[in-house]
C-alpha cells in the first residue's frame, strides 16, 4: 500500500485531514451558536438549509466547471470560498446575513466534494481504489476526533481566560474561528498538488449542457444513484445535524462532554473506513458491506432515539454511526468505477445534487416537527427512509456489480 500512495495521494490525503478538523468544530458548535444568539429551531433549520440549497442549484455547473478546469484547481477555488462563507456567518450575527453566507459556503465546498472522487481516481490504480477511497474518509474523522476533542475544552478555557460566559455567542465564535483559521492551511497541500492535463480538462465537459443532462438522464444506473442519495439525504438531513441538539435537550450533556462523544464517534468511524477495503476483499463487493453495515446500523439508530439511559444513548450513537458512515467510501468508489473518466465530475455532481435536495427538506421540515413534537417521529421517519435506501442499494446495484464484473 505504501509503494501505492504517490506523491499527489498524499498530498490529497493531508489536505483532507486538515480540513476534516474545522468541519468537526463547525458540526459540534454552530447549531448551538445559533441558538445562543436568542434564535429558534425553526430558524436554525432554515439557515442550515442554506448550504445544501445553494449545492442542489448549482450542483450540475459545478461538476461541469469541475471537469473542465481540472480537480487541483476546483478543489483550490472550492475550500477558499467555503471558508470564507464560514468565517462570515459567525462574524455577521444577522440571520439574513448568516442564510446568505450559508449559500457561498455551500457552493464552495460543493465545489471541493465533487472534485475529489475523480481525482482519486485520476491518481490511483484500480486495485487500490477502495483503500484510497476509505483512507480519505478515515483521514477525515481522524482529524474530526483531534476537533472535537480540542473543541469541547475551549468553551471553558475561554471562560476562565477571557472572562467570556459560558455558552454565550462570543465563546462560539471564538471557537469556531480558531477551527477555521487552522482548517486553512489545507489549501497548502492541495496547491502543490500536480495535476496533469488529463485529470481535468475533458471533452464531456465541452458538450452543451442541455445534451449532458439529456445523457445522464437517460442512464437508469444514474437516476438510481441519484435517488438512493435524494432518500438518505433526505433522512440524514432530518436528524443528523441535531444530534447534538438532541442530546444536550434530553441528558443535558455539557460542552466538554458532548465534544468528547463526538470525537470517540470519530474515530470509530476511522476504524470502521479501515475495516472497508479489508470488507470488499472479503466478500469481492462493495454492495454486500454496505447492505450489512447500513443494516445493522438501524438497530442502534432506534436504541439511541428512544433509550433513557445516557450511557446506552452514547453506545448507540458511536455504532451507529460507524456502521453506516463506514460504507460511503465503497458507494462512491462504486459511482466511479461505472462512468467513464470525463464523466466523473459530472456523475459526482449529478450524486451530491440527489443527496443535497434531501438535506434542503429535511432541514426545513426537522427544526418544524423538533419545534412541535419533539425527536421521537424524526427517529422514526429517518429510520425508515434508511431501510428503503438500503432495500434499493442492493436490488438496484447488486446486479450491476455482478454484470460489470468489477468487485473486489
Amino acid at each position: 500500500m505504501r509503494t501505492s500512495l504517490n506523491r499527489n495521494t498524499k498530498l490529497f490525503l493531508l489536505s483532507t485531514l486538515l480540513y476534516g478538523f474545522s468541519f468537526s468544530v463547525w458540526e459540534l458548535f454552530f447549531n448551538l451558536y445559533i441558538l445562543s444568539l436568542g434564535l429558534n429551531n425553526d430558524i436554525l433549520g432554515l439557515i442550515r438549509s442554506a448550504t445544501p440549497l445553494a449545492a442542489l442549484v448549482l450542483g450540475l455547473p459545478l461538476g461541469l466547471f469541475s471537469d473542465r478546469i481540472g480537480r487541483r484547481t476546483s478543489m483550490l477555488i472550492g475550500l477558499g470560498i467555503g471558508f470564507f462563507g464560514m468565517f462570515m456567518q459567525i462574524r455577521l450575527p444577522n440571520p439574513l446575513l448568516i442564510f446568505a453566507f450559508g449559500l457561498v459556503q455551500g457552493t464552495g465546498f460543493m465545489l471541493y466534494r465533487v472534485s475529489q472522487p475523480p481525482f482519486i481516481m485520476s491518481v490511483s490504480k484500480k486495485e487500490n481504489q477502495a483503500i484510497i477511497f476509505s483512507l480519505n474518509f478515515g483521514l477525515h474523522t481522524i482529524a474530526a476526533t483531534i476537533g472535537n476533542l480540542v473543541a469541547g475544552q475551549v468553551p471553558d478555557l475561554l471562560e476562565r481566560m477571557l472572562g467570556i460566559t459560558r455558552g454565550t455567542a462570543s465563546s462560539y465564535q471564538w471557537v469556531i474561528t480558531a477551527g477555521i483559521l487552522l482548517a486553512t492551511t489545507s489549501l497548502i497541500p492541495v496547491f502543490l498538488i500536480r495535476e496533469k492535463k488529463s485529470e481535468g480538462n475533458s471533452g464531456q465537459a465541452r458538450l452543451p449542457i442541455q445534451t449532458i443532462i439529456r445523457k445522464l438522464i437517460a442512464r437508469p444506473i444514474v437516476r438510481r444513484l441519484a435517488i438512493i442519495n435524494l432518500i438518505q439525504g433526505f433522512g440524514a438531513a432530518l436528524l443528523i445535524p441535531y444530534l447534538n441538539v438532541f442530546l444536550r435537550g434530553k441528558f443535558d450533556i455539557a460542552d466538554n462532554l458532548l465534544g468528547l462523544i463526538f470525537s470517540l464517534s470519530s474515530l470509530f468511524v476511522f476504524l470502521g473506513s479501515v475495516l472497508s477495503p479489508w470488507m470488499v476483499r472479503i466478500t469481492r463487493s462493495r454492495i454486500i458491506p454496505t447492505v450489512a453495515t447500513q443494516g445493522t446500523s438501524l438497530l442502534f439508530l432506534f436504541s439511541l432515539g428512544f433509550s433513557p439511559f445516557q450511557w446506552l444513548a452514547v453506545i448507540s450513537l458511536l455504532f451507529r454511526t460507524v456502521l453506516m458512515q463506514m460504507s460511503m467510501p465503497l458507494l462512491d468508489n462504486f459511482a466511479m468505477l461505472i462512468c467513464q473518466p470525463e464523466e466523473q465530475g459530472t456523475i459526482a455532481s449529478v450524486r451530491a445534487i440527489g443527496w443535497q435536495a434531501g438535506q434542503v427538506f429535511g432541514i426545513l421540515i426537522s427544526g418544524f416537527i423538533q419545534t412541535r413534537f419533539g425527536f421521537e417521529p424524526i427517529f422514526i421517519t429517518t429510520g425508515l427512509l434508511y431501510a428503503t435506501t438500503i432495500i434499493l442499494t442492493w436490488f438496484y446495484f447488486r446486479p450491476e456489480e455482478k454484470a460489470l464484473s468489477f468487485a473486489g
